[in-house]
C-alpha cells in the first residue's frame, strides 16, 4: 500500500501567495489539492511556531498586534529587519485576511483533504526557536519572552533560550495548545515535532529529563484517546525525532520506550535540518518498530548539504529531485513503511516534476522507475557528549568510501560518480583516478566552478554497472598524484534515455 506523509511550514501557504476578498477557501483548497495529485496520504498541517496561523484561544495569533493599514515603523514590526519588513507583512497579512474571511485555516485544509482521500494530521511544533537572537521578534509569544526563567540552563548559542521541559510550567504551556487542537479538530492525527526543536532540557540534565518527557507524554496519549472517543474514529499520536535511536535518547527523547508502551503510532527519525541524511540506521528503527504497532517513516529534509563549513555556505541549497528519489530510495529499501517530507514546498522543482516525483515516493517500486542520485552527507545534529565525525570533507592522496546505493537498476541503465574537490585558482594536477568496487571508472567531465570564495573542481565519472553491487557497501577509491580535498561525492543513476550529469557527450539532452 501506497503510503506518503507531508508536512508544511506554518507560514508557507500565507507567504507564497495573495488572498483576494473572498478568495481565501478556494486557495487553500487549491494548495491541499496539489498534494492529493502528488499522491500524498497524509497531509499534516502546522498550525504554529511560538504563535499560531488561526485564532486560538491558548496561544496568540501570528497577526496579533499587527495593524494591515499601519506603517513599517509600528510596534509589532521594531524588531524587524528591514529587508524582511515586505515579505513579513505580505505573510501574517494574509493569515489575518483569511481570519477576516471568516475561514479557519487549519479546519479548511482539514476538510479538503477528506474531500481528497487524504488523512487529515496537524503537526504541532514542540520547542520552535526562530529568532531566538531577536527577542523582540514578532514571531515570538508572551509566555516565551515574559519567563526568561524558564529558558535552559548551562547552554550558550542559539538554543540557549529554548524552553526548558523540566519545568511543569512549560509542560502545561504546549499541553495548552495540544489539548485545543485535539478538542477543536476533527483529525486522524496529532504530531509532536520535537526536531523543532530537539534542545528541551538544561545542558546536562537530558538523563533525567527523559523520564518527565515519557510521563508527559502518557498525558497527552490520554488526552488523545479522549478526543478519539468523542470523535468515534482513532486519533493517532506521532513524533518526529532525531535520525540515530542513540542520539535522540541523548537529548531526553526516549522514542524506543514510547514504542514499546504505545505511547505512539507513528515514528519518524529525521535529519534536524541541513541536509538529507542518505545514511540513516533505518534498519535499527525498523526492529524498533517491529517490537511494537508503530508507523516507521523516514524524514526527509529539503536540504542538501554535503558538509558544513563557515566558508562554504553557499553550498546550502534545495535538493534536486534526483537526490530526494535517492535519499526516499534509502529508506524504503532499508524496509521503513514510508518516506515522510518536511518542507518540500509546492512546486519547488516546477509542477510536472514536482509531481512525478512525489508520486514516486510513494513505494520502492515506483522510486525504481525513476532517476535518483546517493551522496554522502553528514549527521547535522548530535546529543551532548556524543562523538561524531562526519565523512567529509576528507583529506589525503588515497581514500575509500563506503556507500550503499539501494537496489541497483538493470543494466540497461547508466551511472556516473561525481568528485567535488577544494582546488586553487592555478591548480593543474591530473583529475584523480576513481574506481567502484575495484572496476576503473572513466573521466566524462572536468570543470571548475567558485562555492562563495571557495573555487571547487568537479570531476564527473562514468561507472560500469557491471561493476555494483547489491550490497550495503559499495567501494569507492580516489588516488591523486598531490594531497587533496574532497567535499563532495556522488553516484547518479539515469535511464538509458537520460543524460547523465557532466556528460559532454550525451545526446539525451
Amino acid at each position: 500500500m501506497k503510503q506518503l506523509f507531508h508536512n508544511e511550514d506554518c507560514t508557507q501557504f500565507f507567504y507564497t501567495r495573495q488572498i483576494p476578498e473572498g478568495k481565501a477557501g478556494e486557495l487553500i483548497d487549491r494548495y491541499v489539492d496539489v498534494m492529493a495529485e502528488a499522491g500524498v496520504t497524509s497531509f499534516l498541517v502546522n498550525t504554529q511556531g511560538r504563535r499560531t496561523n488561526y485564532r486560538s484561544r491558548a496561544w496568540e495569533a501570528l497577526w496579533d498586534g499587527y495593524d494591515p493599514a499601519g506603517p513599517d515603523d509600528q510596534p509589532f514590526l521594531k524588531a524587524v529587519p528591514k529587508d524582511d519588513i515586505s515579505r513579513l507583512r505580505s505573510g501574517v497579512g494574509n493569515m489575518l485576511a483569511v481570519h477576516r474571511q471568516g475561514v479557519d485555516y487549519p479546519a479548511r485544509v482539514i476538510r479538503r483533504c477528506r474531500q481528497r482521500g487524504m488523512s487529515p494530521w496537524i503537526t504541532l511544533r514542540m520547542n520552535d526557536c526562530h529568532c531566538n537572537d531577536n527577542m523582540e521578534h514578532p514571531f515570538h509569544g508572551a509566555f516565551w519572552k515574559n519567563n526568561p526563567q524558564f529558558y535552559r540552563k548551562n547552554a550558550t548559542g542559539y538554543f540557549a533560550r529554548c524552553l526548558d521541559y523540566a519545568h511543569r510550567e512549560v509542560r502545561d504551556y504546549f499541553m495548552s495548545i495540544i489539548s485545543e487542537t485535539l478538542e477543536m479538530y476533527d483529525i486522524d492525527g496529532l504530531e509532536l515535532d520535537f526536531m523543532r526543536e530537539p534542545y528541551l532540557f538544561s545542558a546536562g540534565r537530558e538523563a533525567e529529563g527523559a523520564a518527565i518527557l515519557t510521563g508527559w507524554l502518557r498525558e497527552v496519549r490520554g488526552r488523545a484517546a479522549a478526543a478519539a472517543a468523542k470523535l468515534g474514529h482513532p486519533v493517532r499520536l506521532g513524533v518526529r525525532v532525531p535520525s540515530r535511536p542513540e542520539t535522540a535518547a541523548g537529548m531526553g527523547l526516549d522514542a524506543e520506550a514510547w514504542a514499546r508502551e504505545g505511547l505512539i503510532d507513528l515514528l519518524v527519525p529525521t535529519p534536524r535540518w541541513a541536509t538529507l541524511e542518505f545514511d540513516m540506521p533505518v534498519r535499527e528503527w525498523r526492529k524498533i518498530a517491529d517490537a511494537s504497532n508503530v508507523t516507521l517513516a523516514g524524514g526527509l529534509e529539503i536540504g542538501y548539504r554535503p558538509y558544513i563549513d563557515g566558508r562554504t555556505w553557499q553550498i546550502e541549497t534545495d535538493a534536486s529531485p534526483e537526490l530526494a528519489a535517492g535519499a526516499a530510495m534509502m529508506i524504503l529499501s532499508q524496509g521503513a513503511d514510508a518516506v515522510y517530507l518536511f518542507n518540500y514546498f509546492q512546486p519547488g522543482w516546477g509542477l510536472p516534476v514536482y509531481l512525478e516525483t512525489l508520486n514516486a515516493m510513494g513505494s520502492l517500486e515506483s522510486l525504481k522507475k525513476i532517476p535518483r542520485t546517493i551522496a554522502i552527507t553528514h549527521r547535522d545534529i548530535v546529543a551532548p557528549g556524543e562523538t561524531y565525525r562526519p565523512p567529509l570533507p576528507a583529506k589525503g592522496r588515497k581514500m575509500a568510501f563506503q556507500m550503499n546505493l539501494g537496489p541497483v537498476p538493470d543494466k540497461t541503465w547508466n551511472c556516473s560518480l561525481l568528485i567535488g574537490l577544494e582546488v586553487s585558482k592555478d591548480d593543474s594536477a591530473p583529475a584523480p583516478d576513481a574506481s567502484v568496487n575495484g572496476n576503473p571508472c572513466k573521466v566524462l567531465s572536468d570543470t571548475k566552478t567558485h562555492l562563495g570564495p571557495v573555487l571547487v573542481r568537479v570531476v564527473t565519472f562514468s561507472v560500469p554497472m557491471a561493476a555494483l553491487a547489491e550490497t550495503e557497501a559499495n567501494s569507492i577509491k580516489l588516488a591523486s598524484r598531490d594531497a587533496m580535498t574532497v567535499n563532495r561525492v556522488e553516484v547518479a543513476f539515469r535511464p538509458p534515455d537520460q543524460a547523465l550529469p557532466g556528460d559532454p557527450e550525451s545526446h539525451a539532452r
